[in-house]
């Protein structure tokens, strides 16, 4: 009964360490910014983290001649 535990403890520990690594891997991400439903902007930001792509795709946001540009990650 104790060795099963150790594999259980063991592949959760390996689950857990392989959730934080891909969490923290860098990602393709695109930046899509919109007015009145109406897309304005796609934007390629390649491979970033996600704090950082997230950072990259507010300074997007814009306010244009009155027009709000709603930008989001994807």
């Amino acid at each position: 009964m104790k060795p099963m535990r150790k594999i259980i403890k063991a592949s959760l520990l390996l689950a857990a360490t392989g959730a934080v690594f891909f969490a923290s891997c860098k990602k393709e991400y695109h930046c899509q910014c919109s007015y009145n439903n109406k897309v304005m902007l796609n934007k390629d930001l390649g491979f970033e983290y996600k704090s950082d792509a997230s950072t990259q795709c507010t300074n997007y946001d814009s306010t244009v001649a009155g027009e709000v540009w709603n930008c989001m990650l994807y």
